[in-house]
């Protein structure tokens, strides 16, 4: 992983087909995690509520509920870890690389976290709209943040002007 913090030349051209490789799949694993979910109902209120919600007399939730924070918790620290990784060295303001993976990131424990509001008060209602929302954004930034690195990664930081 050297070449992603050396400033350009040969080993920068090298870098460009593996990680363009990494992001073309960062991009399929977007795609096929809403495709699931959308598969499983989980990306209607009601369908979310019969999926994860509590039953009469549960403490800790359904068991589904716990696969689902396990994997979505690896996934979004995967794509967190990676994707953010390369923005740090693509020619990006700051603003820009901080806006899409704080947005990421905070969605990303909006999305985990939701699911647990029934636990803690039984009956709360938004719970899965708000598992819906933060999901959303979560695709949106991390999909704008995959598009980013893509045009952006190894090419030259821009002159300053003035």
């Amino acid at each position: 992983m050297r070449f992603l913090v050396q400033p350009a030349g040969q080993p920068l051209d090298r870098a460009r087909p593996p990680v363009r490789a990494f992001l073309a799949f960062t991009a399929l694993l977007l795609v096929g995690w809403v495709a699931s979910r959308a598969a499983h109902g989980a990306l209607d209120p009601q369908g979310l509520a019969r999926i994860l919600e509590p039953l009469p007399g549960e403490r800790l939730g359904p068991v589904a509920l716990w696969e689902e924070v396990h994997q979505s918790a690896f996934l979004y620290g995967f794509l967190l870890l990676g994707v953010g990784s390369l923005l740090a060295v693509c020619p990006v303001s700051a603003r820009t690389r901080n806006g899409l993976v704080g947005l990421a990131t905070a969605a990303a424990f909006v999305d985990l976290g939701a699911p647990f509001l029934p636990l803690v008060r039984p009956g709360l209602p938004g719970w899965a709209e708000l598992r819906i929302a933060g999901f959303g954004v979560a695709m949106t930034a991390l999909s704008a943040s995959v598009a980013v690195a893509w045009a952006t990664f190894g090419r030259e930081p821009g002159r300053p002007r003035g």
